[in-house]
């Protein structure tokens, strides 16, 4: 019991800097792949709790992602570039074994400091990626111009000021910050889910980021659509703040976001979706070359750089799956994507914590657009899912059990 209840209370701040980590991605040791902090940080866990351990119960979408990754990395032992692929199934591996055990990090921690977690991470993960974006306009000059140039948590992209905060990308960013973004949206209660809403939203539209800014938006009138009044009125109220606080500060640092924002729209029908439609196009005509097995994993970029000279993923996760997997593979990621929204909804998720469904919503909305095969992100977001779903099974057979005994 005294032994529970240590690991209860170091499981606390285990789970708070488990998250903090995971959000400073960006800085990591390259060894091949990139060996990044939570990792080390999860690494040192495992070896202080090596005696208590252990592999929980694998539920039936858990079987069939593994399922999926052991038929990508089997692509790769038949693949055109070898060395690709034994770089990105060391990868798999490693973030598969963080993720079992961030599966025991949350089992340890209760639900109240799990979120309280989430609530405090996502706050300063915003503060500090407004500050560095801050820092990176004063840095190079009032009215930035430049093409795919970094400056602390900016990111000029074709004159575009981008925020990418404590991350290297933008659209990455967004994808970050949609975990935090579902939590406070559905948490209005109090100053401090407040506040980081609005940080969120602040932070979330000063990346630009249309595919990423679409999915929120597509989030909140999802919400909007199951909460009751009171909720749409507090969302409407905070959302307008948040706006009218943002405009304020883009002022304050010179930035038109009228002017960005129609440039954005405008770019759209003669960018290509930033070149994406031309990947995917590229992407379709090398899936029709081995459309059962594919080409082998992480072999896109290396097949593309032969005939174009140039290193680019698909930017579309389900099309990177399909190319690099094939059919087989394929069906196994659909599967698994099919499998975890029908649990979330058989433990009546969707209802009792609504954030996870929203956050599930915009992830799958997001990979349309961006490559995301191993991602700590998402890998954190199935293990805290886990977490809610084994409680509110747990729940449901107690109740069960109530009633029969009734």
């Amino acid at each position: 019991m005294e032994r529970l209840l240590i690991n209860k209370n170091t499981s606390i701040w285990s789970v708070f800097l488990l998250l903090f980590f995971i959000t400073l991605s960006k800085y990591n040791i390259s060894i091949g792949f990139s060996l990044k902090i939570y990792m080390i940080f999860l690494a040192i866990f495992f070896c202080m709790h090596f005696r208590d351990f252990y592999f929980g119960t694998l539920y039936h979408y858990e079987i069939l992602l593994l399922l999926f990754y052991f038929t990508y990395c089997l692509s790769g032992a038949f693949s055109q570039y070898p060395e690709s692929s034994i770089r990105v199934i060391l990868g798999v591996i490693l973030v598969i074994g963080c993720y079992f055990i961030m599966r025991y990090v949350l089992e340890l921690t209760s639900i109240g400091a799990i979120e309280s977690s989430i609530a405090n991470v996502g706050i300063i993960f915003n503060i500090l990626s407004l500050f560095l974006y801050i820092v990176g306009i004063q840095v190079t000059g009032r009215f930035p111009t430049g093409v795919e140039i970094t400056s602390y948590g900016l990111l000029l992209d074709r004159d575009y000021p981008r925020l990418i905060g404590l991350l290297d990308d933008p659209n990455i960013f967004i994808f970050f910050n949609t975990l935090f973004f579902s939590f406070y949206l559905t948490h209005l209660k109090g100053f401090k889910h407040s506040a980081g809403f609005i940080l969120c939203m602040i932070t979330s539209l000063l990346t630009f980021s249309r595919g990423g800014i679409l999915a929120l938006v597509l989030v909140v009138f999802l919400y909007m659509l199951i909460a009751n009044f009171s909720k749409k009125i507090k969302m409407i109220v905070v959302s307008l703040l948040c706006i009218s606080m943002m405009y304020i500060a883009a002022s304050l640092i010179h930035i038109d976001v009228n002017d960005i924002i129609t440039s954005r729209v405008d770019d759209f029908s003669t960018d290509g979706g930033s070149g994406r439609f031309e990947l995917w196009e590229q992407a379709l005509n090398y899936f029709m070359s081995n459309p059962l097995f594919g080409i082998g994993a992480f072999n896109f970029s290396d097949y593309y750089a032969f005939e174009h000279d140039e290193k680019l993923y698909v930017h579309n996760t389900y099309l990177e799956v399909l190319v690099e997997s094939g059919i087989i593979g394929f069906l196994f990621y659909l599967s698994f994507l099919l499998m975890l929204i029908i649990t979330l909804f058989k433990t009546r998720l969707h209802k009792e914590k609504p954030f996870i469904v929203l956050t599930l919503f915009a992830f799958l909305i997001q990979m349309m657009s961006l490559s995301l095969m191993i991602n700590e992100a998402f890998f954190f977001f199935l293990a805290l899912t886990l977490k809610y779903i084994s409680l509110y099974e747990r729940k449901e057979v107690d109740y069960n059990d109530f009633q029969h005994k009734g």
